[in-house]
């Protein structure tokens, strides 16, 4: 690549993930000149979305480490501290039982698509018709790879969340597309269970007896006029619920489903996370969230796209060698051979020079995603799904996102299936009560309407978490850090980080004022002949 940046930015950003992104379009928005690199040949690090093939090609990927830069003053980017770690993949072998059956139903689709085509009716049919194959095996999964768009770091967002406030006051929302999630589920005696959202949801729910209904509604009211719970600063939630009277399943709901927290959360913690459920529901759909289309790896990528607007240099695949310092402040950065400066250096926290970390223990994320054959709650429609599954025999917490062919993730009629948890042993182990309770592995089917999803594919891995945490030291005063992924269902977290950030680095400046829509930006001749027409007062 023979391109040579300009030599002066205000600003350098490496990497590519949520915050970054952020931080990004908000100091190009501004007017400020920035440059955004990567050496990475994709947007998003952490939180990107792959291909099926992609995917599996993180488990050969390491950091490069720079060798023989020639400059001892140099502090070279990256550490494998902050990498992924035990990624593992796996290809399921489906019983023959189960290739005959779908064989048959296959041929059946397959007569009723000609037969659309020939009479040239129900179009929306033969579009969404799954794809011409017999069996779901590895070869056929590759074939449609592309057709796979799966998340590192699956989100949902609030409805009323900050994130979603911002999409709408920067007018960042017109570069994403998003789905309202149309069913929230959790795991209770033993099977799964419909999580009641609104007020016709609890009266509607012949599980509850019309005494708990009332409890129910009375709690909920309660809570989201409460700002804190004094009497209760030192106990958790579940203390708070038990306290209340309440049933052992309307404790599940509030506890593990509407506040999302475990056991151990305190109560005023767990009361914040009743109100923002409470806030967002009504919005744009029958739950409080939203999905982004085609993968939360989109949504950095929306920012990026609104700094190259207003003027940001991108440039990804590039041999990022280090950065110099003087008098504790971050002077330049190379970039290939090539030396640039700027006032203030920005970068994600996988991207730290050793140097600079701290020697502690680090916490990670499990994942697992899944590809299967059905969803895990039959349905006449497609849905996208949210559930939750309690703690149990010392396991964590597990928040899983089931996606369809109508979020733009997988091809009909396949489903992807996103597990998560704060990491406790393994990623296999902590996931292990919700894969046998769940889904079937290799296992022979019993009838189509009552078996449980096959998994067609696996994948295992460990984000870190650096939610919260101080994991760097001695770092130049004007160099700023990025946290990665955590464990939180939504980005608040992270709009919260970036701009503090940003305001930490241009306090006197807006932080991602509104950008004008393109029919309203006006500019060369014809911004000339308005002013000119402004100022003619002839009749």
């Amino acid at each position: 690549m023979d391109y040579e940046f300009p030599t002066e930015f205000d600003i350098v950003i490496v990497g590519t993930g949520i915050i970054e992104s952020i931080i990004s379009a908000a100091a190009s928005r501004v007017g400020k000149r920035v440059l955004h690199v990567d050496e990475k040949e994709y947007y998003g690090g952490h939180w990107a979305s792959f291909s099926l093939e992609a995917v599996m090609e993180l488990k050969k990927s390491k950091e490069n480490p720079v060798a023989n830069v020639g400059n001892l003053d140099l502090y070279v980017f990256g550490n494998q501290v902050y990498d992924l770690k035990n990624v593992d993949y796996k290809f399921h072998v489906i019983p023959k039982e189960k290739i005959q059956v779908e064989k048959q139903e296959d041929s059946e689709n397959q007569e009723q698509v000609t037969e659309s085509k020939d009479k040239g009716e129900n179009k929306e049919v033969i579009e969404k018709e799954k794809p011409d194959t017999d069996v779901w095996d590895k070869e056929a999964l590759l074939k449609l790879s592309r057709r796979f768009n799966i998340d590192l770091t699956p989100k949902l967002q609030y409805a009323r969340g900050h994130f979603v406030e911002l999409l709408i006051s920067s007018n960042i929302a017109r570069y994403s597309e998003y789905r309202s999630v149309s069913r929230i589920l959790t795991w209770f005696n033993k099977k799964l269970d419909f999580l009641p959202c609104s007020r016709s949801d609890v009266f509607a729910n012949n599980k509850v007896s019309v005494v708990e209904k009332r409890m129910l509604m009375k709690v909920l009211t309660a809570l989201n006029t409460l700002d804190k719970l004094n009497e209760y600063e030192n106990k958790t939630f579940k203390q708070y619920l038990a306290d209340q009277k309440l049933t052992p399943n309307l404790i599940h709901y509030l506890l593990y489903g509407i506040s999302m927290s475990s056991d151990e959360t305190p109560c005023n913690v767990g009361v914040v996370n009743v109100k923002r459920f409470l806030d967002s529901l009504g919005r744009f759909g029958h739950t409080p969230f939203l999905y982004s289309m085609y993968g939360s790896g989109e949504i950095p990528q929306a920012f990026c796209r609104l700094s190259a607007v207003f003027g940001g240099v991108f440039a990804l695949g590039q041999s990022i060698q280090g950065f110099t310092v003087s008098n504790n402040k971050f002077k330049s950065i190379t970039v290939r051979s090539q030396n640039i400066q700027a006032e203030h250096l920005v970068m994600s926290m996988e991207k730290v020079p050793k140097q600079f970390l701290k020697s502690n223990n680090q916490q990670y994320i499990s994942r697992c995603v899944l590809i299967t054959d059905k969803s895990i709650l039959d349905s006449e429609k497609e849905h996208l799904t949210l559930a939750f599954y309690p703690p149990e025999n010392g396991k964590p917490f597990v928040k899983i996102i089931e996606l369809g062919c109508l979020t733009g993730t997988c091809p009909k009629p396949l489903y992807v299936v996103h597990l998560l948890a704060k990491q406790g042993t393994t990623p296999q182990e902590d996931f292990s009560s919700v894969i046998d309770s769940l889904f079937d592995q290799n296992e022979e089917t019993n009838m189509e309407n009552e078996r449980k999803p096959l998994i067609l594919w696996s994948m295992y891995f460990s984000l870190p978490d650096t939610n919260n945490a101080d994991l760097t030291e001695g770092l130049p005063d004007n160099v700023f850090v990025c946290p990665g992924p955590d464990t939180d269902l939504d980005y608040d977290y992270s709009v919260k980080k970036a701009e503090e950030m940003f305001r930490q680095i241009y306090p006197d400046l807006d932080f991602l004022p509104r950008a004008p829509d393109p029919e309203e930006i006006v500019i060369g001749e014809e911004e000339e002949n308005q002013e000119t027409a402004e100022g003619d007062t002839s009749p």
